[in-house]
């Protein structure tokens, strides 16, 4: 512990040899850098907070019925843009910060110095129990010009205020003209797509598959519906020939009676009858159909055959009637059962020729039918698209004016200044009180370090242990110096000038800084007569 503090003793010495040049130098250092403090321009600063309410009344009552923007994304993006290159070229122009750009290579320069000197800070607080945020806008800038500082914050609030309730309404009116044209576009497809439907249906207006059944389910049906038309045409066949065989065994039967009773069968009174019941449902049948109709055909015949009956049989006596009059009458029964039976037979195999033509017409047209169903599909596919698309947009449009309306009715965004800007009295830089005692100190150190420098170049040994460790030489003894009074008071002397420089260095510093101030106290002072406050002041006294 001795050695060390015994070694820093001899440092100490050995720079003390180099004191003046220290000290002259400490003078040039802190003359030099106080004389550039005095230069440098002092930094005004100005700021303005701005809070922005994002909530509205008309918020949750047009919800799901108007475009809901979401101001807080708006109002972070407009920060980031607010410094953009538009902005802040009428930014200078409103400023007239331009007379510092002669051309347009300086313009650039001035913007992108504008960039980074303004500061823009945001701070969202999230307000206790609700998930609503508070949004807090602070505009900050630092110029040497107080008024000027003050004026570029204002500037740029103005324009922060009018971007955020402008571009709202300029997007809002750009996305009304977007889907605008958009209606009218699809309107012009739509009404394209149902001339092609139409113009399609009307070219295949035989081919066209029913409503929700295609070709091929229509070939299912008509093929089961000639089944169902094969079976009926075979059960009109059995009971057709069953009710013939029995009309002939009963005709066979009644000649026989007829022939061992010696009368005719043909009884004449039952004819007349049906006859007349024939021809009154003939007339029945001609109103509603035509001759070529085949039940009026058949019962024609069948008069036809009836009046040659009545011709070819001969009158017989009254007694002879009853006796077969039954027989007759079921004769008669089972003929007309079996004319019914043959028409009703005709019809079904007309019913059957009909859906086997049209089985035959399916099978045919399998090669063209599934194309023009193919083709049709297509068609509606496209004119359904076109026409939920337009109905989407005729939606969408609605709801971009009603979101307008609330906008313009609601004010989503409301702008509270809650610190206007202001003229700055005091400057926020350089911090010259500050700087000028970093500038003594650091004076003092580059004095010490020349000294302490100079020292280790220029060795001296004030002690015989320092001499012995630093030499390989033997230290035989050591010479004690004697002062003299004259040269004690030299010494003094010199001790006492270079203490009275370094004091005087000191009170130079006192001096500055009183002069710094005193620059603060005058312009207080001026400010206050700027603003009238002083005149205001003395009248209140």
């Amino acid at each position: 512990m001795n050695d060390i503090i015994l070694q820093i003793k001899n440092y100490i010495r050995s720079a003390w040899r180099f004191r003046w040049p220290a000290v002259a130098v400490a003078w040039a250092v802190a003359l030099i850098g106080w004389a550039a403090i005095f230069i440098l321009p002092d930094k005004y600063e100005s700021e303005a907070k701005v809070y922005v309410d994002t909530e509205s009344v008309l918020r949750p009552l047009l919800e799901g019925l108007a475009v809901q923007n979401d101001m807080n994304q708006r109002l972070h993006l407009m920060t980031r843009t607010l410094l953009s290159h538009e902005n802040l070229q009428k930014l200078i122009l409103q400023t007239d910060l331009d007379h510092l750009a002669t051309n347009h290579e300086e313009r650039e320069q001035l913007i992108g110095w504008l960039r980074k000197t303004i500061v823009i800070d945001v701070d969202r607080r999230r307000i206790p129990g609700t998930r609503e945020t508070e949004n807090f806008y602070t505009i900050r800038y630092v110029y040497s010009d107080r008024f000027m500082a003050q004026k570029v914050v204002q500037v740029l609030l103005d324009i922060f205020v009018e971007s955020a309730l402008g571009d709202t309404r300029i997007e809002s009116d750009a996305a009304q003209k977007f889907l605008q044209q958009q209606i009218r576009e699809y309107e012009t497809r739509l009404v394209e797509a149902e001339n092609r439907l139409t113009e399609f249906k009307r070219k295949n207006v035989d081919t066209l598959p029913r409503e929700g059944a295609g070709i091929f389910q229509r070939l299912e049906e008509a093929r089961t519906g000639l089944e169902d038309i094969q079976l009926q045409l075979k059960e009109a066949r059995i009971r057709r020939d069953e009710l013939k065989r029995q009309y002939t065994t009963t005709l066979a039967e009644e000649e026989q009676r007829g022939a061992s009773l010696g009368v005719s069968a043909n009884a004449d009174s039952p004819t007349a009858q049906r006859l007349l019941a024939m021809q009154t449902r003939l007339d029945e049948l001609l109103l509603r159909y035509t001759e070529e109709h085949p039940d009026v055909q058949e019962l024609k015949e069948t008069i036809e055959d009836l009046k040659q009956q009545a011709a070819a049989a001969p009158p017989v006596a009254s007694s002879a009637l009853s006796a077969p009059s039954s027989v007759s009458t079921a004769l008669e029964q089972l003929k007309l059962s079996y004319r019914e039976s043959e028409v009703e037979l005709r019809t079904i195999r007309l019913r059957h020729d009909e859906y086997q033509a049209r089985v035959n017409e399916l099978k045919k047209k399998l090669d063209t039918l599934p194309k023009v169903e193919a083709e049709l599909t297509r068609l509606n596919r496209d004119y359904s698209i076109n026409k939920e698309n337009y109905q989407e947009l005729v939606q969408r449009l609605e709801s971009a004016r009603m979101s307008e309306q609330a906008d313009e009715a609601g004010d989503n965004l409301k702008f509270r200044i809650v610190e206007p800007p202001k003229v700055p009295i005091l400057p926020v830089g350089p911090k010259r009180l500050l700087l000028s005692a970093l500038v003594l100190l650091g004076a003092l150190g580059v004095g010490g370090g020349l000294a302490f420098l100079l020292s280790t170049i220029k060795p001296v040994y004030f002690d015989m242990r320092t001499l012995r460790a630093e030499l390989e030489f033997p230290v035989l003894g050591q010479v004690t110096r004697l002062m003299t009074d004259d040269v004690r008071m030299k010494r003094r002397l010199e001790i006492g000038g270079f203490v009275s420089v370094v004091i005087l260095l000191f009170l130079l510093f006192v001096g500055i800084v009183l002069i710094h101030v005193m620059g603060m106290r005058e312009d207080i002072i001026m400010l206050v007569k700027q603003s009238g406050l002083l005149s205001l002041l003395r009248n209140g006294t």
